[in-house]
């Protein structure tokens, strides 16, 4: 038996370097701010989690610290949580700069 209209979920996680948009594209998606988006570097420094809901669909999006190559104790620890979400993640949405 299938269903003619079946619902679908997963969970996306949104990586890249630093400042290239990664907030900016999950705020947009999710359509309100639930990821601080400024011009400083480094400002997510935790996994920032947003639902969208659909009628047939929900995605949460999972916001991750910026990859960099990291000097400080804080940054390692930054880039180790974006790698564990990236490696957690059922799809994966690689941002890059445009330019």
């Amino acid at each position: 038996m299938t269903d003619a209209n079946p619902y679908h979920a997963g969970f996306v996680t949104i990586g890249g370097r630093t400042n290239v948009g990664k907030s900016t594209l999950m705020n947009q998606i999710v359509g309100q701010k639930v990821a601080i988006v400024t011009p400083k570097p480094q400002t997510t420094r935790r996994r920032i989690i947003g639902v969208r809901t659909d009628p047939d669909a929900q995605l949460i999006l999972i916001d991750t610290p910026g990859l960099h190559e990291p000097h400080r104790p804080l940054n390692r620890r930054m880039v180790d949580t974006a790698r564990r979400c990236l490696a957690e993640g059922e799809v994966i949405v690689a941002v890059i700069e445009a330019g």
